[in-house]
């Protein structure tokens, strides 16, 4: 089974972040790709395969306090594996949570595990192939890049939801000063104003409809066996695709992924149009 990849550089670092839930996320595994550093360039050379094999090698477990204060305990890689958190059956990474016991309020939180790579990226093609993922309430899935002294060095919100969504939200969050363009994308675009001050911190975002873009977050996700979600992060813009599970293309699948074939992007967070960010 097609692993994520990643093509790319050094900066930014990608992290997962699966608080508490009662369902398992499968990963197949990530790849990261880099290109010339022009926009579209390819061939895309890989440079990173989080196959699973080596997934949670390539991963420093977070086990610290969690920054958004929800019930949720953070757990190391040794307590991970003991529990049965991170497993790898049949080529996919798993990551759950604890489904045993009850974690009422006012005590510990639910354990669970939040992964943070331990090599960095700047600019790049960053390939996930998610099998499922959590869905149902008190879930908050998440799969983003972040740079160091946030917000100053930005965050990159590839996927992210709630409780029982169907719609994923991408979206990235900055310093003041940035402001992009979604111009030429399937999504709805939310807002242009990055800066997390701005807008209740929501970023600037785009909302993956389930009904223009099917099955891209949550339970209808699941059901339909997962899907590609696909980042190219350039100096001029961000764009992400979706690929349901059956609909991914083919130069994704033969390991050599050619952007120019995937069609309008759900996401094109771009500078330019009068809008203008450092990206």
């Amino acid at each position: 089974m097609w692993s994520s990849s990643l093509f790319s550089g050094t900066a930014i670092v990608c992290a997962l972040s699966f608080f508490s839930s009662v369902q398992a996320q499968s990963i197949p595994g990530a790849t990261l790709f880099s290109g010339n550093g022009a926009p579209g360039a390819g061939p895309y050379q890989l440079v990173d395969d989080y196959e699973s094999a080596v997934f949670f090698d390539k991963f420093n477990f977070y086990s610290s306090y969690d920054p958004t204060y929800g019930h949720v305990q953070y757990v190391t890689a040794a307590v991970a594996e003991q529990n049965g958190f991170v497993t790898t059956p049949n080529s996919t990474a798993v990551i759950s949570v604890d489904t045993t016991n009850q974690w009422p309020n006012g005590g510990p939180g639910r354990p669970a595990v939040r992964l943070i790579s331990d090599n960095t990226y700047t600019h790049g093609l960053f390939i996930l192939d998610l099998v499922h993922m959590p869905w149902g309430c008190g879930t908050w899935p998440a799969y983003w890049l972040l740079g160091p002294n946030w917000p100053f060095n930005g965050e990159i919100d590839i996927i992210e939801g709630v409780n029982t969504g169907e719609s994923d939200s991408v979206s990235m969050h900055t310093n003041p000063g940035c402001e992009v363009d979604g111009a030429g994308q399937t999504g709805s675009f939310q807002t242009a104003n990055c800066d997390k001050d701005a807008n209740g911190n929501s970023g600037c975002g785009t909302l993956l409809s389930n009904t223009t873009i099917p099955n891209n977050y949550g339970d209808g996700l699941n059901r339909n066996g997962g899907g590609v979600y696909a980042t190219e992060w350039t100096s001029d813009y961000v764009k992400t695709w979706f690929f349901p599970r059956g609909g991914i293309p083919a130069s994704i699948t033969s390991g050599a992924p050619n952007v120019s074939t995937f069609g309008t992007p759900a996401v094109n967070a771009q500078s330019g149009g009068g809008y203008t960010c450092d990206i």
